[in-house]
């Protein structure tokens, strides 16, 4: 799996220029006017629309959110149902909203309200071109936060919101249902080496969700041994990249080589490089990066 510099950029961008430099990846609408809340700092569960602090379009908001009642009202049934034992997880090889109401189950997960430009969102209506290529809706991006979370080091929660969280793509395949899922994770699982520090990454909550089916009591420390002592030892640093984009230099990247877990294949990605564009007296090399895993 291959990283462009672009996607590097919107995937892994330090917090605090996250907005400015990702709004391709996640734009968010500022107009002004009074501010809602993400989901960050919820309890698990499923938060439509919340995948961002928004400003000023409550009247629109309260509208889409009417227009998708049904669709929401069935995520937030199947949240349930799976809590409640009668309907099994699932994500791999299982339609949308089976998938979103898994990843509810240890994740506060939102998708993104973007008004108009509705292409990636839950609800978003699969169309094609004339060669059979999806076009809109084939493509779901969701948030992921960790369950009541709280905000470090005396920022607010909007800073706390974009930067600990893990940002999730959905791919649908032509029947509907999910083929394969990446996720980049709020902390490289790469440098961890306690549990404490693994429990940090988000890595636990993102890979038991989706293994649910087939390992339904998989624990933090078994994910931790697991990436530890097979993902790490099978992955390896791939030779320095220079971008051809201003003032972007990828210094490095490493990846694994595919490895089953609990039925599951899944590839892990790091990607680490500087930029002017992010330095500043907290980061004076302007050094970014992270890891996303992708799951088949």
């Amino acid at each position: 799996m291959r990283v462009s510099f672009t996607s590097a950029l919107c995937f892994f961008a330090p917090a605090f220029l996250a907005l400015t430099l990702c709004e391709a990846c996640s734009p968010i609408q500022r107009p002004g006017g009074m501010a809602s809340a993400s989901a960050f700092g919820q309890p698990a569960g499923y938060y439509p629309g919340r995948a961002q602090q928004r400003f000023g379009d409550d009247a629109q908001f309260a509208a889409w959110l009417a227009k998708q009642k049904d669709g929401i009202d069935e995520i937030q049934r199947r949240v349930a149902e799976i809590k409640q034992g009668t309907r099994k997880p699932g994500c791999i090889g299982e339609d949308k909203y089976t998938c979103v109401a898994t990843l509810a189950q240890k994740l506060a997960i939102a998708d993104e309200y973007l008004g108009s430009n509705d292409s990636f969102n839950t609800f978003a209506d699969v169309k094609y071109d004339v060669n059979g290529k999806p076009v809109t809706g084939s493509t779901i991006m969701l948030y992921g936060f960790v369950p009541n979370a709280k905000s470090i080091g005396g920022v607010g929660p909007e800073f706390s919101a974009i930067h600990d969280r893990t940002f999730f793509m959905l791919t649908l395949g032509h029947d509907g249902r999910v083929s394969d899922v990446e996720a980049s994770l709020p902390k490289d699982p790469i440098f961890a080496k306690t549990q404490e520090e693994y429990d940090a990454t988000g890595a636990y909550e993102t890979i038991s969700t989706l293994t649910a089916k087939t390992c339904p009591a998989l624990s933090s420390a078994e994910v931790a041994k697991w990436i530890e002592n097979v993902v790490k030892p099978n992955s390896k640093f791939g030779p320095r990249e220079v971008s051809t984009e201003p003032d972007l230099s990828i210094a490095t990247h490493r990846a694994s080589k595919p490895v089953v877990f609990c039925g599951r294949t899944f590839e892990f990605h790091s990607v680490w490089g500087n930029s002017v564009d992010l330095a500043d007296t907290t980061n004076p090399h302007g050094v970014f990066g992270g890891m996303t895993i992708k799951v088949r």
